[in-house]
């Protein structure tokens, strides 16, 4: 009696597993007859378990396939040790004889010394239409799309990377990410995937540094990067997007290139003007009171200062023009820093006291620079110029010339208005200027402190701006005595 319990219990387990699978099983015999089969199966071939039982597996082969099936199952089931097999995508065909994609795995049972097949079968219509549906909006895309794997396998590419870089996508499929990277990058940009797998937020396009990729035939090709986060049924996948920026930078650089040259063409057309203006100006003010009246005299000076002012920014755009275009020359021979210091300084001291503010000057000891004597000037009276224009009257600005290691330093403290630091990390940028400056009507282009940056980086040097709003600003200039460079 326990033995017959014990055998309809194990009868028992072994239906309510039989039937709890989530797929279609059927159990076939050495002739190929269905012995056995799940409730599953009405919902995959619309057959009931009890119809099928009795038929041959061909039934549910399609047509096409059927009259070659019987052989590849003899051949199965004529192995004397027949393995597992995995998943095979196949076709399967239901009751009214339309087919569908299945995936089928195989696995040989031993009962009672009869051997039969055990097959799983798992309708997946859906994800082949979702697989399509992706593949299509893959291929739509209209950047290059690798989509890759946890591992940083390659897994599905669209026909845009043959298009844009050479490769055809049984090159890419099934290799690493690092295959695109330039020539001596790779394993740095695959620990940069792998990193960027720990946390995988996306990444849009157009954030990323400059960066390469290796095109089929070896050369780099300048690209933008975009990276999404895919959740699937087999793990976290990553769509890279790969964007060729080739085109774009070209059109960027020669649009910079004719800007350049038609501020440096307009420039040196207003500049002569300018300069026969303001000579004119000075010669005037040497008349004495009976050739040039005191009102007279006033508003010569006003013409003085506004041509002036003019002037300069026109210097400023002309140096622009010529750093963009590489043409800047900087004649390096031995400076004194304090010599220039102390000439700026005295060059600015009336406008100083115009303006109600107190202007000095602090100097030790300092080794001669390598350095160009009128660039460093410009540097020098472009720092200045700033700070005596946000500076509010009553405060003050000092200058001091010091030793900093191997570079000679030049220092400009001000009590002006400060700069946030959002401000601070775009102020050397060209064109910038600062809100406040806007709303206060502050004169300016937005071009010192860039001309400053490109005229001491051309030394071999550097600059940095440190800044408190309401408190003030201080900048530092730094230029090699021996003309290398050295880190801020």
């Amino acid at each position: 009696m326990a033995s017959e319990h014990t055998e309809w219990h194990t009868e028992s387990l072994f239906r309510g597993v039989f039937e709890a699978v989530p797929d279609a099983v059927v159990i076939v015999d050495g002739a190929g007859r269905i012995v056995l089969a799940n409730a599953q199966c009405e919902a995959v071939f619309d057959r009931t378990p009890a119809s099928l039982e009795g038929e041959p597996i061909e039934l549910l082969v399609p047509d096409r396939f059927r009259a070659r099936h019987p052989k590849r199952r003899s051949g199965y089931g004529a192995d004397p040790n027949p393995r597992p097999m995995g998943l095979l995508r196949l076709a399967a065909v239901r009751r009214d004889g339309t087919e569908f994609p299945a995936e089928i795995s195989l696995a040989p049972i031993e009962a009672d010394g009869v051997h039969y097949v055990s097959a799983t079968v798992r309708d997946i219509t859906a994800r082949i239409r979702d697989e399509e549906r992706f593949r299509s909006l893959l291929e739509a895309a209209p950047d290059a799309t690798v989509i890759v794997d946890s591992t940083g396998a390659i897994v599905l590419t669209n026909n845009r990377m043959s298009d844009v870089f050479g490769y055809p996508a049984n090159e890419l499929v099934g290799n690493r990410i690092d295959l695109l990277s330039p020539e001596g990058q790779e394993e740095a940009n695959l620990a940069g995937f792998m990193s960027y797998l720990e946390s995988p937020n996306g990444l849009r396009m157009g954030v990323t540094q400059e960066l390469y990729v290796r095109h089929h035939d070896g050369h780099l090709v300048p690209v933008e990067i975009s990276l999404s986060p895919l959740d699937t049924d087999e793990g976290l996948l990553v769509s890279v997007a790969l964007r060729d920026v080739t085109e774009r930078r070209r059109i960027q650089e020669e649009s910079l290139r004719q800007r350049d040259e038609l501020i440096a063409t307009v420039s040196h057309e207003l500049r002569t003007p300018l300069t026969s203006i303001i000579g004119y100006a000075e010669l005037m003010t040497d008349l004495d009171e009976l050739d040039l009246s005191r009102r007279a005299r006033k508003l010569l000076g006003v013409i003085e200062r506004n041509a002036s002012r003019e002037l300069q920014l026109v210097d400023d755009l002309l140096t622009m023009a010529y750093l963009n275009d590489n043409r800047l020359r900087v004649n390096l021979a031995p400076v004194d820093l304090a010599v220039i210091g102390r000439q700026v300084v005295g060059d600015h001291a009336l406008r100083a006291r115009e303006r109600g503010l107190q202007l000095t000057m602090v100097e030790d000891e300092v080794a001669p620079v390598l350095g160009d004597f009128y660039r460093l000037v410009q540097v020098l009276e472009n720092v200045v110029t700033n700070a005596l224009k946000f500076t509010r009257p009553g405060g003050r600005v000092d200058v001091s010339v010091r030793d900093h290691g191997t570079m000679g330093m030049l220092e400009v403290r001000d009590t002006g208005m400060g700069v946030t630091p959002e401000e601070k990390a775009k102020i050397f940028e060209r064109l910038y200027r600062a809100p406040a400056a806007i709303a206060d009507q502050t004169q300016g282009a937005g071009l010192g402190l860039a001309i400053v940056r490109a005229i001491v980086e051309a030394h071999g040097g550097w600059v940095d701006l440190d800044s408190e709003v309401g408190v003030g600003t201080v900048v530092r200039i730094a230029v090699p005595h021996t003309g290398q460079p050295e880190s801020a």
